[in-house]
């Protein structure tokens, strides 16, 4: 047998020469050219590309009409994604006869290919994947918003979904349920955080659909002043006086306080390191927040004898503070219903939480008093001095002694003067 040698352009009229057997359906591309968002053009014999940018496609479909319904096929029978053109042609033609045979059956391509990508299957990936590291107070709230979306998008094809499915989604949310806008958010922050792992994790689609914007107004911060503070604090029952001491003098919050051991303390540095929290009733070894690291700050004078005598007598792992009832560490409900009942006594609004009279209030004196925000910022444990910036709005009090700076006084006589000389 002669071997004929061929050029490129040779070769391609050769192929566009031959005749080649009838194929059921149409071969087509999944989405545009990566580089320059044009459509991909169909070169016969050889499959698609992007002319320009000589960019081929990285996922086909194969399109046709079976029993007078449209079938989409997307993976052999391996389930293999239609990666190439020559994939895509081979299923074309295991199914074209398999038609011809009467033994095709959709099932086996199209089930065994798109269930992977159905968002209520992926969503339950991503849950498994997500919820060992979400906080256990907020396990409940996480798994709601992802059975949420799951109900919406079900068996959609994650890889077909665009800004306007996106849309729906948060108008069916506004609908569907009673929902502050913050709340809305958090589901459709949620659901934005799934397709960035569809992107990332799973590698199932090539980018990210545009989200909308939803605005939240910023909560009112509620606090107390110093003097309040000092009036609650007296009314504390003698067993909680000194976490609730450690709460208004450092404004940490309460779950991190519950948590401090005495290994946490430094008494050569007079610090505090607040590397834990309580999550309800557990315990973990992390600060609230995704990316929080362990943070430290300075041990106030007032608490500094006390703190003294909890480390030196007891072991690195024991408690800081011990509830002497129970001899085990304080719970959520002691506190707060402590708070409760000094706040019912004062007569002070019901809304007005425990973490409100300390964590708060503490930010909010500082920055009251002349605190630079950078330095309220680092006590807080704040990863930005944005989350600090919505104390600077709790009061016009700070704001009343530098404007008392300004006058007027002089401008004025001289004006007064000055219309009298020209009477």
């Amino acid at each position: 047998m002669t071997q004929i040698n061929l050029t490129n352009m040779s070769s391609i009229f050769y192929l566009l020469s031959q005749e080649g057997e009838k194929m059921e359906g149409t071969i087509r591309p999944r989405g545009k050219c990566p580089k320059c968002n044009n459509s991909f053009e169909y070169v016969k014999k050889l499959g698609y590309i992007c002319k320009e940018c000589e960019k081929l496609p990285k996922r086909f479909r194969f399109d046709f009409f079976y029993g007078g319904k449209r079938i989409f096929i997307y993976s052999d029978k391996q389930g293999k994604p239609l990666d190439t053109f020559d994939r895509a042609k081979d299923v074309q033609k295991v199914i074209t006869g398999e038609i011809q045979n009467h033994n095709f059956d959709p099932s086996k391509y199209v089930k065994a290919e798109l269930e992977k990508f159905y968002c209520s299957n992926l969503l339950n990936h991503f849950l498994d994947a997500k919820l060992p590291d979400i906080a256990p107070s907020y396990k409940t709230d996480y798994k709601r918003m992802v059975d949420r979306a799951k109900s919406y998008f079900s068996i959609r094809d994650v890889r077909d979904l665009k800004k306007i499915d996106i849309i729906a989604f948060k108008k069916h949310l506004t609908k569907t349920y009673k929902m502050t806008s913050k709340t809305l958010k958090n589901h459709v922050d949620l659901f934005k955080t799934f397709m960035r792992y569809c992107l990332n994790e799973f590698e199932v689609i090539d980018k990210v659909p545009p989200f909308p914007d939803i605005e939240v107004k910023d909560p009112d911060i509620r606090w107390i002043p110093q003097d309040v503070q000092i009036q609650s604090y007296t009314l504390v029952k003698d067993e909680l006086k000194m976490i609730i001491a450690f709460l208004m003098l450092h404004g940490c919050r309460p779950s991190e306080a519950r948590a401090l051991k005495c290994k946490n303390i430094n008494l050569d540095t007079q610090s505090v390191t607040i590397s834990a929290t309580f999550s309800g009733s557990l315990y973990r070894e992390k600060r609230k927040g995704k990316k929080s690291k362990d943070l430290v700050i300075p041990i106030h004078p007032e608490m500094a004898d006390f703190l003294t005598d909890r480390v030196k007598n007891n072991l690195p792992e024991a408690y800081l503070f011990i509830n002497p009832r129970t001899g085990q560490h304080f719970n959520k409900n002691t506190l707060s219903n402590e708070w409760s009942r000094i706040r019912t006594a004062l007569g002070l609004d019901k809304s007005l939480r425990l973490y409100d009279a300390t964590r708060h209030s503490f930010a909010s004196q500082l920055i009251n008093s002349g605190t630079s925000i950078y330095k309220v910022s680092k006590l807080l444990g704040h990863s930005s001095i944005k989350m600090t910036e919505k104390y600077t709005h709790s009061s016009v009090e700070y704001l009343k002694a530098d404007i008392r700076k300004m006058s007027l006084r002089g401008v004025s006589e001289v004006c007064l003067n000055s219309n009298e000389a020209s009477k």
